[in-house]
C-alpha cells in the first residue's frame, strides 16, 4: 500500500526537478529520498523518473503515479478539512495562496483577527506566482488562493472580494508632484498618462497584470515613458518610486494599506482603466472548509 510519505516524496521530486532540492524541502537526506523512490520503483517494476537529464523528467509510469498521488493528496486534504469542520473551528488548518503584495497589504490584518478568534486553527500563507497559485489550488494543495477575475478555468469557483482602482504614483520630487507643491491633493487629481512621455518610469516585468495595463495605456495615448527599471512586484516598484527613481502604477489597496517610508504623490488616470476584481478561488470540486468560508467572510466584511 502506498503511504503518505512515499507519494509526498514523489510529488516533491516531480515539483523540484532534482533529488537534492526535494530532499531539502522534505527535511530528509538525499540518500534517504533516493532509497524511498527506488523502493517505490521496485514495487511497481518501472522507473518513475528519467535520471539521465537535469532536471529529472517523469517517465510514463511516473506521470501515472503523479496523477494518482495528486488525487490522494486532494482526498487527504478533504478528509482533514471535513473532520476539522466537525470540531467547529476549534482545531484544523487553513492554507491560503497569495502574491507578496496581497499578503503584505491585504491579508495581514485579517490573519491577525482570524487567529485571535480561532487560535486553534493553524494558518499558512504561501506566496507564489499567479500560474503557480492556480496550479496549486487545482491540485488541492491550498484551501483557496487570491487571484484577479474573471477566471478562465472551469475547474475553479470564486467568491468576489473587492475591486481595486489603478492609480499613478510619482516621486514627491517629480515635476508632476511639484505642480501641487509636493503635497497630496485630496481627492486625487486626474492626469493623462500622456504626461509621462520621456519621464523615468518603473514598470513590472512581462507577464504581470500591471505590465499589461501599462502596455495598454502606452497604446491608448501613443506615449512611451523612459523605463529605467523592471520590478518583480508592485510593492517593489512602489518602494523604488518613493525613493525618487521614477513613476509607476499602483492600486488603491496598496496606497491605503502599505506603510510608506516616503509617500509618493498619487493621481487618477484620465484614460479608462477597468478596476481589477480580486476573488478567492478554489477548486470546483473541492470541499471549502468551514475555516476557509469563515476567513473569506472576514475578507469580504473588511473590503
Amino acid at each position: 500500500m502506498i503511504d503518505e510519505h512515499e507519494w509526498r516524496s514523489v510529488l516533491q521530486v516531480a515539483q523540484d526537478g532534482t533529488f537534492s532540492l526535494a530532499a531539502q524541502h522534505l527535511f530528509i537526506s538525499q540518500p534517504s529520498l533516493s532509497q524511498c523512490i527506488k523502493k517505490i520503483e521496485s514495487e511497481l517494476g518501472a522507473p518513475l523518473f528519467d535520471r539521465s537529464q537535469t532536471p529529472v523528467a517523469l517517465t510514463e509510469a511516473g506521470q501515472l503515479y503523479v496523477r494518482q498521488a495528486r488525487e490522494m493528496q486532494r482526498l487527504h486534504r478533504e478528509l482533514v478539512a471535513r473532520t476539522a469542520d466537525l470540531a467547529g473551528l476549534r482545531t484544523g488548518s487553513l492554507s491560503i495562496g497569495s502574491s507578496r503584495t496581497r499578503s503584505s497589504c491585504y491579508l495581514m490584518k485579517p490573519l491577525l483577527e482570524f487567529h485571535k478568534k480561532f487560535p486553534g486553527i493553524k494558518l499558512t500563507v504561501v506566496d507564489r506566482s499567479v500560474s503557480a497559485l492556480r496550479e496549486a489550488v487545482l491540485q488541492g494543495q491550498l484551501d483557496f488562493v487570491l487571484l484577479y477575475g474573471p477566471l478562465p478555468e472551469k475547474q475553479l469557483q470564486s467568491v468576489p472580494l473587492l475591486k481595486e482602482r489603478v492609480l499613478l504614483a510619482v516621486p514627491e520630487g517629480s515635476p508632476l508632484a511639484q505642480l501641487f507643491g509636493g503635497r497630496q491633493p485630496v481627492p486625487y487629481p486626474q492626469i493623462s498618462f500622456a504626461r509621462l512621455e520621456g519621464m523615468p518610469f518603473i514598470k513590472l516585468q512581462a507577464g504581470r497584470v500591471m505590465a499589461g495595463i501599462y502596455e495598454n495605456l502606452c497604446r491608448q495615448v501613443g506615449t512611451r515613458p523612459d523605463v529605467v527599471l523592471e520590478a518583480t512586484s508592485i510593492i517593489g516598484a512602489a518602494h523604488i518610486c518613493s525613493e525618487g527613481l521614477g513613476a509607476t502604477l499602483v492600486t488603491d489597496m496598496l496606497v491605503r494599506s502599505w506603510e510608506w517610508s516616503k509617500r509618493p504623490i498619487f493621481f487618477e488616470l484620465e484614460e479608462p482603466v477597468p478596476p481589477r476584481e480580486l476573488v478567492a478561488a478554489y477548486g470546483a470540486h473541492q470541499h471549502l472548509s468551514l475555516a476557509a468560508r469563515q476567513f473569506i467572510e472576514l475578507l469580504r466584511a473588511g473590503s
